[in-house]
């Protein structure tokens, strides 16, 4: 579960539209737009300045990029292998291989693909696995995933899925009986 970071208002990192929009809704909760939002690419954005650790986001990424992969041609295993290294490197089993993967899966793209849902599939995991490496990264994935024709709400809840963030304790109320037995005091 991950703790929501007090100040994310503050360090929202996307200023843009996102941030207008955050700023826009100022009595809402992390939790309340966490829900709202069904853009993927400000989820990814929100949920690092929610306190999602890099690596979380990267298996996240990751998740989404894997959402294309039965739009590669079969026996083009680059892309899979690119993300399952990526994967291995974000759960602490692996260091050095995730360049070389991120090579791989771009190497897919540039040389067997010219355009067309395969090619975003390929893109999309080349930017789910380069986001090891750059935080900016993991929100192209989820563009590509969506330009390679997976439907935004797929890709809205596979990240909601991935990134578990800490639900805000509801407030107490009163039941119905509670409230009469005020009511008469």
């Amino acid at each position: 579960m991950i703790h929501v970071n007090p100040d994310w208002r503050k360090v929202l990192t996307f200023p843009g539209e996102l941030g207008k929009w955050a700023a826009s809704r100022p009595e809402a909760s992390f939790y309340d737009l966490w829900n709202e939002i069904i853009d993927p690419e400000w989820l990814v954005y929100l949920a690092q300045s929610g306190g999602a650790t890099k690596k979380q986001i990267v298996l996240a990424a990751c998740a989404v990029a894997r959402l294309c992969l039965h739009l590669i041609p079969e026996g083009e295993d680059r892309p899979r292998i690119a993300i399952e290294t990526t994967e291995a490197w974000a759960k602490g089993a692996i260091t050095e291989q995730v360049q070389e993967a991120a090579t791989a899966a771009y190497n897919a793209y540039a040389s067997a693909y010219n355009g067309g849902a395969a090619a975003y599939a390929v893109y999309s995991a080349y930017y789910a696995v380069y986001s090891a490496a750059n935080t900016a990264t993991p929100a192209y994935a989820a563009a590509h995933t969506l330009q390679a024709g997976i439907e935004s709400q797929l890709v809205c809840a596979t990240l909601r899925k991935h990134l578990p963030f800490e639900r805000p304790p509801r407030p107490k109320r009163l039941t119905v009986w509670q409230r009469l037995a005020k009511e008469e005091e």
